[in-house]
């Protein structure tokens, strides 16, 4: 998956010079937590409901005399060191920086040009399509050598039932040489599911759970 598949297209953006409160009222209206800033068509920036929050807390002791924090420019409080990635990236990457970095949201762009906002919760929304979640199935394990030996009699063996495979996550086992694969099958019939395997010989986990 692309982030450009994943990502909000055209997204609400500030400018520097607008006052924290327009940039309050554009996230409370829209639910949103985060905010490119732009400043002649160019990203300079990104400002978050923490930010504000942050930049709220710090006018607080001065406020009689410095004005409210809403009334302060989005350049005081917004984060100008900004990690971004672009529509070709993977969406693999971009959790990836999310997750190391422990950022909220990043900015997707083509050249100098904006052209979208990738969040956590889109991410999540794309792996819950991938993994087709929303369907109730069952799960299953299976583990095999790194070469996927066996792999595609598996696959013969759902058929031969007439039960289909909705998705398949494979990632390492955790002992060298073994992958596991993590299937969602489209039958709630577990205990038939976990005989026909153990039938043709498959290793599976002994946890296994209905979603």
């Amino acid at each position: 998956m692309l982030v450009g598949k994943r990502m909000t297209r055209n997204p609400k953006t500030v400018s520097p010079d607008d006052p924290l409160s327009f940039a309050a009222g554009i996230l409370r209206e829209h639910r949103f937590h985060h905010l490119p800033v732009v400043e002649g068509g160019r990203l300079v920036g990104i400002l978050s409901d923490a930010d504000l929050r942050n930049a709220s807390y710090v006018a607080m002791p001065a406020e009689g005399e410095g004005g409210a924090a809403g009334d302060r420019p989005v350049r005081e409080a917004m984060r100008t060191e900004v990690w971004s990635v672009t529509p070709d990236d993977s969406v693999e990457d971009a959790l990836l920086i999310l997750t190391r970095e422990k950022f909220g949201a990043l900015p997707v762009l083509s050249g100098d040009r904006l052209v979208g906002i990738i969040t956590r919760a889109d991410l999540l929304n794309a792996f819950v399509d991938l993994l087709d979640v929303n369907e109730v199935c069952f799960c299953v394990d299976v583990t095999f050598p790194r070469n996927m030996a066996r792999f595609e009699e598996l696959i013969d063996t759902f058929a031969g039932m007439g039960v289909e495979v909705r998705s398949v996550l494979i990632a390492p086992q955790g002992e060298v040489g073994a992958l596991n694969a993590h299937l969602r099958v489209a039958t709630i019939d577990g205990p038939a599911v976990r005989r026909a395997l153990r039938e043709k010989g498959f290793v599976i986990s002994e946890q296994v759970s209905r979603l």
